[in-house]
């Protein structure tokens, strides 16, 4: 395994997957609420294939995220002929509500950034920004490049230029870790090296360690 040398200055970091996961899945929530309401899973299971349909374009801010939201939860709500279960979908079952750390999360970023400069490199909503207070983690790192946000996504050259310009980071002195090997490629596209993060044979200070970066 070859290893990252001390001209690293620039950890890049993907959100989901990597800091934090929502370990109770979309439709799993949305099922836990209305089975408590007394629906069968057939129906909810039929209303929520309903709701797939929803178009979805390119979301840019908070406005659209919540539209969007309303409008597929609202398909559900319809579809079991409850109109009014819209909100409660819409506050109860939201992602950005659901987001736990992965349990070395916190340990690693107090580490790195006593060191690197730290970023994030998501393809993510508006909320997804939010998050990171909920979490307690955004005075870990110095720049947040959401999808939403920039008109670009991973694995597209232009986030990640994006990302280093922001930090006025060198791409030879960056790294970015990601749970997606098609986002990792991209990274490497640009000039960025990339650490590709498989949680289900390491956690974050293992792969780390072995990068001779921990």
């Amino acid at each position: 395994m070859d290893q990252l040398n001390n001209e690293v200055k620039v950890i890049f970091f993907d959100a989901g997957g990597v800091l934090f996961e929502t370990f109770v899945k979309g439709d799993e929530r949305v099922s836990n609420i209305l089975i408590e309401r007394g629906y069968q899973k057939s129906e909810i299971d039929d209303a929520i294939k309903k709701a797939k349909q929803t178009e979805l374009s390119f979301i840019s801010n908070w406005n659209e995220e919540e539209q969007y939201f309303k409008r597929y939860y609202g398909t559900i709500a319809e579809e079991l002929g409850d109109i009014e279960l819209t909100n409660e979908l819409f506050f109860f079952a939201h992602y950005a509500g659901h987001c736990e750390l992965f349990p070395e999360v916190k340990e690693v970023l107090e580490a790195l950034s006593k060191k690197y400069k730290l970023g994030v490199i998501s393809n993510a909503m508006p909320s997804m920004d939010w998050i990171f207070d909920r979490l307690g983690i955004r005075k870990y790192f110095d720049s947040f490049i959401l999808s939403a946000n920039v008109s670009s996504e991973k694995p597209e050259e232009t986030i990640y230029n994006i990302a280093l310009e922001q930090l006025k980071a060198r791409k030879e002195e960056s790294i970015f870790i990601d749970d997606k090997l098609e986002n990792i490629k991209g990274a490497e596209r640009v000039g960025i090296r990339g650490l590709h993060l498989d949680r289900e044979k390491l956690n974050l200070i293992e792969l780390l360690k072995e990068r001779n970066l921990w």
